[in-house]
């Protein structure tokens, strides 16, 4: 059976404590501490999996316990979601720039704090498998900047983008491009309804998609303190390291990211219209078997029915030659109703091979929606 997940809850409000750990246990092994102070010593014995942290507390704050924990190497993986009344975009930023995941206003609900601890689980899980690759990417990233400048870079990735054939893989080409710059950052794509949000830490980590919703909105290309925002229809790069302490490398990455937002922006749209495309063609084909199906239906029961017209139509000359044996009739008489029901049968025939000519051209167009199904 696996270990519970284990949550550490630091929050100076005893109500507020015991209200998360009654909506966690016994699903989560929960701690609580009323200070973070309280807290230090227990992290010496044991790690949790998660933190939830009181933004404002006496003492070491929320925000400043967040940024100790990112800094120790034995505790950075953990994920940390702030507790807080204020829900502004300065707080949110603050929480993100302190390395914290998400974020939950008071007062909460108890769903959505065990919406906000299952998220956790994914995001270590996530975590653990990215830096596992980022090891990897590091190394690469070294052997190939050696030997590659700046333009090489981008140029590199121009020729890499016309192969990338999803929103998900022209997300992670972003990712790539910028760390080889040796750059952190952000990039969402936004194609057939679907948003997807990318960082080093992560997929769709909610305080980054929440801080992207907000910047997206503020302009083609802005700055605010050490980050930089390019904005385009289908995708939006937030850089959060600018090297600002050199001003020319800082212009010349400004004019590399927006050539290459703008080409992944373009890529974006081709991979929405081939994606319209499918699906269009999915759908002809769907009503080119039907209509195909629908007419080999119709043929079948015109053949049913011509069979069992022709042979109503014999049996009723048998059967009047029948009835005319045993009734007394003149010859005149005999010869007019057997004129009569002849007329009758060689109308019905013509009207039967009449119809032989629609139904040959069903037929005809059902072999052809079969040839065009097949193309």
């Amino acid at each position: 059976m696996s270990e519970a997940f284990k949550v550490f809850v630091v929050d100076d409000d005893p109500f507020v404590l015991d209200v998360i750990r009654g909506i966690l246990e016994p699903d989560c092994a929960v701690e609580i501490f009323g200070s973070v102070d309280a807290c230090l010593p227990r992290l010496e014995v044991k790690k949790p999996d998660m933190f939830l942290l009181d933004v404002r507390m006496p003492g070491t704050d929320g925000y400043t316990f967040c940024r100790r924990i990112k800094d120790d190497h034995s505790l950075s993986h953990i994920p940390v979601t702030f507790v807080s009344s204020h829900d502004t975009i300065d707080a949110r930023l603050r929480g993100y720039d302190a390395g914290g995941e998400d974020f939950v206003v008071k007062p909460f609900q108890p769903e959505e704090i065990r919406r906000k601890v299952h998220v956790a689980q994914q995001i270590a899980q996530s975590k653990r498998s990215l830096q596992m690759q980022a090891e990897d990417a590091e190394m690469l990233s070294s052997l190939v900047m050696a030997s590659m400048d700046e333009y090489a870079i981008l140029v590199q990735f121009m020729r890499k983008l016309i192969t990338l054939d999803t929103d998900a893989e022209i997300a992670a080409g972003m990712l790539d491009l910028i760390h080889r710059y040796k750059l952190e950052g952000v990039a969402q794509t936004r194609i057939s309804q679907r948003v997807h949000t990318l960082s080093a830490q992560g997929s769709n980590l909610p305080l980054e998609t929440s801080v992207v919703d907000h910047v997206r909105s503020m302009g083609r290309i802005f700055e605010f303190r050490s980050r930089s925002v390019h904005n385009f229809e289908r995708l939006t790069l937030m850089i959060n390291n600018m090297p600002l302490n050199d001003p020319e490398f800082c212009g010349r990455l400004r004019d590399h990211l927006c050539i290459a937002v703008e080409c992944a922006d373009s890529r974006l749209k081709a991979v929405e219209t081939e994606e319209s495309s499918h699906r269009n063609q999915s759908g002809i084909r769907e009503a080119i078997e039907r209509i195909g199906a629908s007419t080999s239906s119709a043929r079948e029961a015109y053949l049913r029915d011509r069979t069992a017209s022709a042979e109503l139509v014999m049996q009723l000359e048998l059967d009047f030659s029948k009835v005319f044996a045993h009734m007394e009739m003149s010859d005149k008489d005999e010869r007019a109703l057997t004129t009569l029901v002849g007329n009758f049968t060689e109308n019905l025939l013509k009207l039967l091979d009449s119809s032989e000519a629609t139904h040959q051209a069903m037929e005809d167009l059902g072999r052809r929606l079969a040839q065009l199904n097949r193309a």
